[in-house]
């Protein structure tokens, strides 16, 4: 799959995981963007084979490398469950939508800065200059009690740091690199009120990866008893392939 990074405006490739890559979503503890980036840069590649330094890769870019992942893996249709928040309803409520819509809905806009060098933007009439959050940022900010603010600390430069000037900033990141996390709505289909969820893609594609690797030890495990393969070989094979094989030995395995 070729994927273009709206940011960056490069072309990158992206693959399927394999076994080595499950093993790494299962054997994880949070899953965090420590956790995305070790995943990405085992599947994609740019297409002009340069490399690729991940932890100047905007959090845009890396949402939208994970979204793709997840749609080349289990389909563009993303649908979520939740309660509806009446209290005397609390129906389930299913929540659906589409990767390539979401992705096209949140694309970058034009804003009126000045590109510096580095990758540091200046706004016009405004003494500040700013940097787009990168994966570096997002992990360094991880433990922080106050991450918004730690990340402005680490992206913005200004002498008077006035609320008006960071305000404009936010807007301009927004324009350049929309954030991928957003509130989405439904309508509970029993009594019709609006329900709201937050979706952040970083977690919810990561957790639907590892769910879809959950039975990693039991497939190996029937695939190397029937087959005697190494699990070195049966980790290198695509996950869709090795769920098959282990699927036909356990079936084989009842015949016997």
């Amino acid at each position: 799959m070729f994927v273009r990074l709206p940011v960056a405006r490069v072309d990158v490739v992206v693959r399927l995981p394999s076994g080595a890559e499950d093993l790494l979503l299962v054997e994880s503890g949070a899953l965090d963007m420590r956790v995305a980036v070790a995943l990405l840069s085992r599947l994609t590649d740019r297409a002009d084979d340069a490399p690729i330094d991940w932890a100047t890769v905007s959090v845009t870019d890396i949402d939208t490398l994970l979204l793709r992942l997840r749609q080349n893996v289990l389909g563009d249709v993303v649908r979520a469950e939740v309660s509806c928040a009446d209290p005397g309803c609390q129906a389930r409520v299913d929540i659906a939508f589409s990767i390539n819509d979401y992705l096209e809905h949140h694309r970058p806009t034009t804003t009126a800065v000045a590109v510096i060098e580095g990758g540091w933007y200046r706004i016009a009439d405004r003494d500040v200059t700013f940097r787009l959050p990168q994966a570096a940022d997002q992990i360094a900010i991880a433990l922080e009690t106050e991450p918004e603010v730690a990340l402005l600390r680490r992206c913005v430069r200004s002498e008077g740091a006035a609320l008006a000037s960071q305000e404009v900033v936010e807007s301009a990141m927004e324009a350049l690199a929309p954030s991928l996390c957003s509130e989405l709505e439904g309508v509970c289909p029993s009594c019709g009120a609006t329900v709201e969820v937050t979706f952040d893609p970083l977690q919810f594609t990561l957790r639907e990866l590892r769910d879809q690797a959950a039975f990693i030890y039991e497939e190996v495990c029937s695939i190397a008893e029937r087959y005697h393969w190494s699990e070195t070989d049966i980790l290198a094979m695509p996950t869709r392939r090795r769920a098959r094989y282990a699927e036909r030995a356990q079936q084989e395995a009842k015949t016997f």
